[in-house]
Formats: C-alpha cells, sequence, structure tokens
C-alpha cells in the first residue's frame, strides 16, 4: 500500500486536505505553542477540548462510562457554540466530539459546517454514519469521523451488545471512504480484542478499508459494568508497547496513534499535563472522560475562567504527576476519591454512583507498565511526542 503522504493526495480532496493540515495541523502547533506560552505564566487551558455532546447512545457497551446515566441530557446547541468559540479565544482549534453517540443529535452536521474555521474529530460508533451523513461531513469538509472498530465481530458483539455492530461500523468506514474523508479508527484493547487488534493484519486491514490513523485505547472499566477481568495485565501492555513500536516502523500507510508514553517511553497522562480536558453534555469539566467527577461547569462567557480556575484541575495537575505516571483511576483509586472530595468535587456522571464505584475499584496496573521505558524508534514520532504532544515538565 502506499505510504500516507501518497495516500492522502490521491483519496482525500484537496478542499477537505487543506482544512486538514491547516486545522489538525498547523492550528494544533499553534495551539500547542500557545498553551506553553501561558503555562510558563502559571495558566492552564488545554489546547485540546474534548466535549461530550449527548448522554445518549444507540448502544449499551461493557465498561463505558456513558452507560447507565438515569435521565440521559444533550448538550444544547448554544453551549457547544460557547464551548468552541471561547476556547478559538485561548487558540483552541481543534476539538473531540464524544457521546453517547453524537450522531444522535439531528443538528450536529450543520453546527460543524456553521464553524468552519474549527476542525472536529467525530469519535462514532458508526451506527448512524450513513452515505447521507458521510456526504453532509464531506460538504462541512472539517470533520474526521473517529470510528470504533475493535476485535472480530464475536467481541465486538459481545462488548457492544449488539451483534449487528460490527459490520454495520465497517460499513461507516467505506461510506467515509468513498466520500473522500481523512478518517481513524479506535479501537480499544482488551483481554478479548488483544488477539485480533494487536496484528499486522488488522492493522494492514483498517489502512485498506480507509482509515489514515489507527488510535489504539487500553481499556478501561468503567461505569456500572466495568468488566474489570477485561483489563490488560502487565506484561499484555507492555507487549502491546512493542507492537505499536514495531508497527510505526513497519507500516507507513498509516499514523498509529496512542496517547500513553512520550517520546522516551515513559508513561504519563494527558490530564495531568493539562493538555486536554472533557466537558460533559451537562457542560461540567471533567479530567478526562471516565474520570466522572468536577467542581465546575462552563456556561456562555465563563469557559475560560471556569477551567483555568478549578481548584480540581489545578490539584489533578499537582498531585497526579507525584502519584503515578500511570492512569490514577487504574492504580490509585482510592487516592483519586480522596483528592475529588478535597476540591470539593461532585459525581458527574449522571448515575450517581462514581464515588461508590471509586470505593469498590480494585487497584490494577495500567500502561505505567514494569520494565525499562520503550523509546519511539522513529524519528518522525519521536519529534511529534517530543516538541508538540506530551511531557511539559508536568513530571519533573
Amino acid at each position: 500500500m502506499n505510504t500516507l503522504p501518497l495516500r492522502l493526495l490521491r483519496e482525500i480532496p484537496p478542499r477537505l486536505l487543506w482544512r486538514f493540515l491547516v486545522g489538525a495541523g498547523l492550528g494544533n502547533l499553534r495551539a500547542i505553542n500557545r498553551f506553553e506560552r501561558r503555562r510558563r505564566q502559571g495558566v492552564y487551558f488545554p489546547p485540546f477540548v474534548f466535549v461530550s455532546v449527548t448522554q445518549r447512545c444507540n448502544l449499551t457497551c461493557k465498561g463505558c462510562w456513558a452507560t447507565g446515566v438515569r435521565e440521559p441530557v444533550d448538550m444544547s446547541p448554544e453551549l457547544l457554540h460557547a464551548i468552541v468559540t471561547e476556547s478559538r479565544a485561548q487558540g483552541c482549534r481543534f476539538f473531540g466530539i464524544l457521546g453517547g453517540e453524537p450522531l444522535l443529535l439531528p443538528w450536529l452536521p450543520d453546527f460543524f459546517e456553521r464553524h468552519r474555521d474549527i476542525y472536529f474529530q467525530l469519535f462514532t460508533n458508526g451506527q448512524l454514519l450513513d452515505e447521507q451523513l458521510a456526504a453532509r461531513l464531506r460538504r462541512a469538509g472539517n470533520v474526521s469521523p473517529l470510528i470504533s472498530v475493535e476485535g472480530g465481530a464475536d467481541s465486538y458483539a459481545d462488548r457492544r451488545g449488539n451483534g449487528r455492530a460490527y459490520g454495520r461500523a465497517l460499513d461507516a468506514l467505506t461510506r467515509c471512504k468513498e466520500q473522500g474523508l481523512v478518517t481513524g479508527v479506535a479501537t480499544s484493547v482488551s483481554v478479548s480484542t488483544y488477539a485480533d487488534v494487536v496484528s499486522e493484519r488488522f492493522v494492514d486491514d483498517m489502512a485498506a478499508r480507509g482509515a489514515h490513523y489507527l488510535w489504539y485505547y487500553i481499556y478501561r472499566p468503567s461505569g456500572p459494568v466495568p468488566g474489570f477481568e477485561e483489563a490488560l495485565d502487565d506484561e499484555q501492555v507492555r507487549a502491546l508497547r512493542h507492537f505499536l513500536l514495531e508497527q510505526r516502523t513497519r507500516c507507513k500507510s498509516l499514523v498509529i496513534v496512542d496517547a500513553y508514553w512520550d517520546h522516551d517511553g515513559n508513561a504519563l497522562c494527558p490530564a495531568a499535563t493539562g493538555i486536554s480536558h472533557h466537558i460533559n453534555a451537562r457542560g461540567e469539566v471533567e479530567p478526562c472522560p471516565p474520570i466522572q467527577c468536577a467542581d465546575c461547569r462552563v456556561e456562555p462567557g465563563q469557559v475560560a475562567a471556569r477551567i483555568t480556575e478549578s481548584p480540581l484541575l489545578a490539584a489533578f495537575r499537582a498531585e497526579i504527576p507525584r502519584l503515578t505516571r500511570g492512569c490514577v483511576l487504574m492504580d490509585h483509586p482510592r487516592e483519586l476519591a480522596e483528592l475529588a472530595t478535597r476540591c470539593d468535587a461532585w459525581d458527574s456522571s449522571g448515575r450517581g454512583t462514581f464515588f461508590r464505584e471509586l470505593a469498590e475499584r480494585p487497584a490494577m496496573r495500567c500502561h505505567d507498565h514494569s520494565g525499562e521505558p520503550l523509546p519511539e524508534r522513529t524519528w518522525a514520532y519521536r519529534f511529534a511526542k517530543k516538541h508538540w504532544f506530551f511531557g511539559f515538565g508536568a513530571y519533573g
């Protein structure tokens, strides 16, 4: 298969490719530079903002933080507009749009079209991403769908609770390829999916189906049915890290993404560096999606102030790097609960059970694996991680 630059030139229409390069490329670099300047002054506003626009979903997935919500709510277009425009004033050009399932909101494609100076990454299970919707995303020109695909049909159905979901996700990839969209695949690596997705065949298959980037997530048990038995052990995490390094050297037809290790292979947490945070459908600001507690809620005119002045986020940046280089939800759930309580944070899960779930969680290994760090092997990944995305002095 062709290298990624050739694929982008051949598969993506010039208008969409230009917006991708400017919005997700140059725009992100400028956002990082502004973030670093603010950080040196002691002011933290993330360069990447992730927003869950709804708590509703058309699937019921094991281990998902969005399940079990008592009264699911949708974010209003007015609040999302305020988040986007006020974050844009801080230099942000790139937003992750999550759910639930964001495509349940009929106004969302029109929203993308009205904010063409912004680039959006659309996290979706793909069930609703048909030919018509893919065409609307092409018309907007500023959206990269990130479609959840993990394991084979059986393991996918077991986690997603729907036997037809796997085929529909692959169909969504086809629709995006036909419309010339810059498209990603998100795959959650669990015990059940490990053999399927930690393989050269899976990487090559996703590239052949039209994916331009492949984002590997380590399964984080969350929600009312966490599925702790699906969490990777230390040996599997280290083997996954080896695999990602090998594939980055071997496969040149797509980008392989992780958000767990810096250029030297040291584990880190993006929320602890301040590089990204999550705003849920109620406007509550959380360190990251599965850590469902908040001490502030954004509203029009107050987005930047609420985030930069949050005691919870400040404590998270100050204390978590001293506690762990990994995921505090996984390896120190009790300490996470204590930090949230000291900051007067409330349960933002919509289930009313987050703190009880923390108390009942076992401490588990995460991406801060044993043994020596495994540094990046290719200059491009080393350079990008060192200069643009990770670290920022959070860990000393």
